[in-house]
């Protein structure tokens, strides 16, 4: 976890963004955020603030984390509106403008809302961090790692910063210059599960099994309750053949994390490589169940169900994949081969 201070404002910290890194289930999560204010009086005294004083932008700013804080998003949307109209320049309504678009899934707008905190207020951390995870989750990844790169260059100490780059460089498949960002963060934080768990993902990336295995060694010494780090674990012991090893270590995931799609998903793999085409059909099934539209999930199906000779059911899983991952070359590549196979070419 982590966050930064907004500076300070009548006597008390000004509202902040926190990070939280999300490697408890699913490692493609990068970052999730949110708004808060321990010390912000409670929404009767807000609204009571606006009513005393209507032209007070900050008055307006408190009202709408009050609402935020209480699940009222289009309340909070409201007040920043307002907020912003009164003073058009400030980091910290655009900023909370941002988290509470992110939140309703306005994605674009939501990387607008920070860009103009950033262009208000250019050292912001949370304003480039914003618009990093904005822009991830719109898929425009090269924009977030430029705007990754502004954070950790506003705050060098900063190993939420470099964790966040890190991620979007391996995204973008930039494991080598991943792994150097991680190492920083974990210079900066050397007990960081985030960090050390990312990491073995880069490196499995590069094909650098054992290094990945060693990192994800670490990661379950720190947080041995983490599902994806043995969830990394068996992908590392699958590349080395370790199918037995790699078994226990989804299963144990699977355990601690009966959702995780890529605990299931990485079970059924073991199991086909076993020769359990029946048990693996069955995780493989628990995966789509956990995880109904991830591609990745229906690809291995389509392969787990043409490998027990159910090719009609494969073509209809591996068009699924495609259906879910319709940019993917990989999966479309998948799909003309298993159509083949299956005399549909």
């Amino acid at each position: 976890m982590g966050g930064a201070g907004w500076g300070r404002r009548r006597g008390r910290k000004r509202p902040r963004v926190v990070f939280a890194f999300g490697v408890d289930a699913d490692r493609r999560r990068l970052v999730e955020m949110t708004w808060v204010d321990s010390e912000l009086p409670g929404p009767a005294a807000c609204e009571e603030a606006v009513r005393l004083d209507p032209g007070s932008a900050a008055a307006r700013l408190d009202l709408a984390t009050a609402a935020f804080n209480e699940g009222r998003r289009d309340d909070a949307l409201a007040s920043l509106d307002e907020a912003v109209r009164l003073d058009p320049g400030s980091a910290d309504a655009h900023a909370l403008r941002g988290v509470v678009l992110a939140a309703v899934s306005r994605g674009a707008e939501a990387v607008r809302a920070f860009e103009s905190a950033a262009a208000a207020d250019p050292g912001s951390i949370e304003a480039h961090m914003g618009r990093a995870m904005a822009c991830m989750k719109l898929g425009r990844r090269a924009d977030a790692v430029e705007s990754f790169g502004r954070a950790v260059r506003c705050d060098p100490a900063s190993a939420d910063a470099r964790i966040g780059l890190g991620g979007a460089l391996a995204e973008e498949g930039r494991h080598a210059e991943a792994v150097a960002a991680f190492d920083e963060a974990l210079r900066i934080e050397p007990r960081s599960a985030a960090a050390r768990t990312k990491k073995g993902f880069a490196l499995l990336g590069m094909d650098r099994h054992r290094d990945a295995l060693a990192a994800f060694a670490r990661a379950a010494r720190i947080e041995p309750r983490l599902a994806v780090v043995h969830v990394g674990r068996g992908c590392a012991l699958l590349d080395m053949k370790r199918h037995r090893r790699a078994l226990a270590a989804f299963a144990r995931a699977a355990r601690l994390h009966p959702g995780s799609a890529d605990a299931h998903r990485g079970r059924a793999e073991a199991l086909r490589h076993l020769g359990r085409p029946k048990r693996a059909l069955a995780a493989i099934d628990r995966a789509a169940a956990a995880g109904p539209r991830d591609a990745d999930v229906h690809l291995a199906r389509s392969v787990t169900l043409y490998g027990m000779g159910r090719t009609d059911e494969a073509v209809a899983a591996c068009e699924e994949a495609v259906r879910l991952g319709p940019g993917d070359k990989d999966i479309a590549e998948s799909l003309a081969e298993v159509r083949r196979l299956a005399g549909r070419a």
